[in-house]
């Protein structure tokens, strides 16, 4: 008598998942197959000891099929995409490669609630990357994911933070420079390859919270600063750099600005004033770019936008002057 080969492929992808949760300290319960209607397994979190009033579902695939070198593939019905964007539950896709032993997770109600707010009806494929920040296994599982779930930044070294800002993979970069800000803002590193990042990255693939970080380092009265959390001296050589930003580089914050956005307050456009109005030749800058014809229209409103709050209210404008 032989056992069904799909059979092990299933379980040596269940089995992973439950040495990473086990191993990791948490919970893990699996579900029976009779009552398997897009969970395989479910999570509860434990965090030093203490088990958390947290719950997390899983949808585990297991094979080559759903593999390729750089990628997952998890298939999915209209019903799975809809049942999982609308589950109290968050629930994470974990795709096993028994190639390499590894394997790879997708946060599907994340996922399958942006599928739907696009207007996509049907099944899909959800194809995903293998890349650093999503591999579940078992530090990941800490250090990474459960923080993740926890809406905070991974807990990771600065070495590794720096490697994923530098990332070429968009959600890689993303999740090491919102690191780097949230756990590292006190390195010297952390702003030089922040700094770097932006210079040498286009605005559709530069994390918006770099200019963000910036700002707060000059100092913002509404999204906070870094006072007392960055060495005055780290600070210093951090102004310098802004200082001598050119045209191109407002013009670049102005392109990461969404078509709807403004610089009124609680807007993005606000949180970027310290850097937009922050020097005393920006006035000047600023025009330069609204005068322009060669500059993208939206950066040449945006700038016609500026100087007209400036013309309405001087005063207010040159409270930015003075944060820089």
């Amino acid at each position: 008598m032989r056992t069904r080969e799909n059979l092990i492929t299933e379980r040596a992808g269940i089995n992973h998942a439950r040495v990473v949760v086990e191993r990791s300290g948490s919970l893990f319960k699996e579900i029976n197959l009779q009552h398997d209607f897009g969970h395989d397994a479910t999570i509860i979190l434990v965090i030093n000891g203490e088990v958390q009033p947290r719950e997390v579902a899983l949808q585990v695939k297991s094979g080559l099929s759903y593999n390729t070198e750089y990628k997952c593939h998890l298939p999915a019905t209209a019903g799975h995409i809809d049942f999982w964007a609308r589950h109290d539950l968050i629930t994470l896709g974990i795709v096993y490669d028994p190639e390499v032993d590894a394997a790879y997770w997708i946060d599907l109600q994340s996922e399958c609630s942006a599928r739907k707010r696009a207007g996509h009806i049907g099944g899909a494929t959800i194809s995903f990357p293998k890349a650093a920040w999503n591999r579940f296994e078992v530090p990941h599982f800490s250090n990474v994911l459960v923080p993740m779930l926890l809406g905070q930044a991974p807990t990771i070294p600065l070495a590794t933070a720096l490697e994923w800002a530098r990332a070429s993979d968009p959600h890689t970069h993303v999740l090491g420079v919102r690191t780097l800000l949230v756990r590292h803002k006190q390195a010297a590193e952390t702003w030089l390859c922040l700094l770097e990042e932006f210079h040498g990255r286009t605005p559709e693939t530069l994390s918006i919270d770099i200019p963000v970080g910036f700002a707060k380092l000059l100092g913002h009265c509404d999204i906070g600063d870094y006072t007392g959390k960055v060495d005055d001296e780290v600070r210093q050589l951090v102004q310098i750099a802004l200082n001598s930003f050119k045209v191109d580089d407002i013009a670049k914050m102005l392109l990461m600005l969404d078509d709807d956005e403004t610089f009124d307050r609680g807007q993005l456009g606000y949180a970027f004033l310290p850097l937009l109005g922050g020097r005393s030749d920006s006035l000047a800058l600023i025009s330069e770019l609204r005068d322009d014809d060669s500059r993208d229209a939206k950066v040449r409103e945006l700038a016609d936008c500026l100087l007209s709050l400036c013309r309405h209210d001087p005063e207010w404008w040159s409270l930015w002057l003075r944060a820089a």
